[in-house]
This record gives structure tokens, C-alpha cells and sequence, in this order.
């Protein structure tokens, strides 16, 4: 053989074995590929039965809709009950009983108040569905409420010189006062601004919620009330919330205008306020509304 025969001989040898080492790397590969399929495979069998009741069976259909309750913004523990009673699922006093059990888990509750959720019943549209009991609603209303309280900066009452649950109680102040959404940063600041002062507050909503039914006027004999709510006789924020503000309110009492109005009187417009730091144009602005 020649020279050149051997060295074509060689590199056609050289060649083949290149070729059979990538074919064995090919099925190599195919077989990894296929064990991966299969435990691929496998493995979404084994999820989808772990999803499945014992048995393999399909999950049941969720509960029936029974009824809707609607919660406005402002509603009390009261309201609520009521409302709840309207729609015939159980009765006032059941959702009342079960609101005041006093062991539901609420970080933002002082010890003292364990019984009383005003304020922690998040005003919102909730389905009320087949089986649910009056214990299972209202933990729903505080789960909504710990939802929509955990976008809301709690922290900040601590510069404001109040607790998180007295943010609360004024926020829901707010509620029961405005109806204008841009008044409520204004409202918030006389609050602070009374209290900074040593002012009582004098807020006709809470003299609305010491007295037994709501009224459209209050007299002067109301302002008598004898209520730890009554802010006309009692200096500092009412012990607990009035009402169950909306997140609008809750954001307002953390976060007050930097005004200095100590007073505010209803204009009779649009639910408008006047808004003022004296005394003297505050009583002209009280008498002017009067007309």
C-alpha cells in the first residue's frame, strides 16, 4: 500500500469513529429525553391526583350564593346586624352575639376593647353563601378588613401622637363627617388640631352614637348626653370607633392637611363645609347656614 493509500486509510477510520461517537451521543440523548418525559410525566399525574379528593374524585362545586350583603361606608356593628336581618339569613341578634365574642385575632384591638369591632368590619359587598354562620361572616369582614388596613401606614399615627387604634377611631370620625371626598384631610386636621390645642372636639356624630336612634337635628339636650362617646362633655377622642370608615377615611387620618382651621360649620351645599381658625367668623358662618 502507498503511502497515500495508508493515509486515506486512515482518515476514512478516523472518520467512521467520529461518526459512531455522535450517534451514541444522539441515542444517549433520546434516552435522557425520553426518562425526562416520563418523569415529567409522572410527576403531573401525582399533582393532579394530590388535587383530587380521596378517591380521585373531582372537587365538589363551591357553596351556593345565598344572599349579598352590602356594607356602606359609615354603617355601624348595629346597621350591619340589621341589614343582615333584612336579608333573612339569620337574625340581627346572631351576627350581634357573634361580633361580641371577643376571642377573634385583631392585632390592631386593645385588650380592653376584645368585645367591640366598630371600626374593623370593612364596608364592602360580601356573598353571604349556604352554610356560612353569623362567626364565619364576621371573620370575613375582618380578613377584608386586615387586606385592605395592610396598604394603609399605621405607623404614622406614632407621629401624629396617637395610637393605630386611635387613627381608627378618628378615621371613622371622618366618615360620619364629610361627604365631600376632599374635605377629609381638612377634617382630620381640626381633629388634630383640637386635640393639640386641649379642645374638645365637639362632633355631632358622636352624640349621634351615644343616643339611642339616629336623628336629623340634634337639640341642645342631646349635647347633654351623658356617653363616653359625647365629645361636647368629654375631652379627647371618643374610646372607641363611632362607625366602620372606608379606606378613603382610614388614609385621611393618617395623613391630615397642613391647615391650621380649628372649626368647621355645613354650608348647606352639597354637603360642603366652611372651614376656619377663628372663633368669631366660625359663629357668622354657623348663623349664615342657619338662613
Amino acid at each position: 500500500m502507498s503511502g497515500g493509500d495508508r493515509a486515506s486509510g486512515a482518515a476514512g477510520t478516523r472518520s467512521a469513529r467520529a461518526a459512531e461517537r455522535r450517534a451514541r451521543m444522539k441515542r444517549r440523548r433520546r434516552i435522557a429525553l425520553s426518562m425526562l418525559l416520563l418523569i415529567l410525566g409522572v410527576t403531573a399525574v401525582a399533582l393532579l391526583l394530590a388535587l383530587l379528593p380521596d378517591g380521585g374524585e373531582e372537587p365538589p362545586p363551591p357553596p351556593r350564593v345565598v344572599a349579598r350583603l352590602t356594607i356602606p361606608e359609615g354603617f355601624t356593628v348595629k346597621q350591619i346586624a340589621a341589614r343582615l336581618g333584612d336579608l333573612g339569613v339569620f337574625s340581627a341578634d346572631e351576627f350581634l352575639a357573634a361580633a361580641a365574642a371577643g376571642d377573634y385575632q385583631v392585632p390592631l384591638l386593645p385588650p380592653e376593647q376584645a368585645g367591640n369591632l366598630e371600626g374593623l368590619l370593612f364596608p364592602k359587598t360580601y356573598d353571604i353563601t349556604e352554610g356560612m354562620r353569623p362567626r364565619d361572616l364576621v371573620q370575613r369582614l375582618l380578613d377584608q378588613f386586615a387586606l385592605e388596613a395592610a396598604a394603609v401606614d399605621f405607623q404614622r399615627s406614632r407621629e401624629l401622637g396617637i395610637s393605630p387604634y386611635q387613627a381608627l377611631i378618628v378615621a371613622s370620625l371622618i366618615e360620619r363627617e364629610v361627604v365631600v371626598e376632599e374635605e377629609r384631610p381638612l377634617v382630620a386636621a381640626v381633629i388634630y388640631n383640637r386635640l393639640r390645642a386641649g379642645m374638645k372636639l365637639q362632633i355631632d356624630a358622636t352624640v349621634q352614637y351615644a343616643l339611642p336612634q339616629w336623628k336629623e337635628r340634634l337639640t341642645y339636650e342631646d349635647l347633654k348626653v351623658e356617653s363616653p362617646y359625647n365629645t361636647y362633655l368629654h375631652p379627647g377622642l371618643p374610646p372607641a370607633p363611632i362607625c366602620n370608615p372606608g379606606k378613603p377615611s382610614l388614609e385621611a387620618a393618617l395623613a391630615p392637611a397642613s391647615v391650621d382651621y380649628l372649626y368647621y360649620v355645613a354650608t348647606g351645599e352639597g354637603g360642603r363645609h366652611f372651614f376656619t381658625a377663628d372663633y368669631q367668623e366660625f359663629l357668622r358662618a354657623k348663623e349664615a347656614a342657619k338662613k
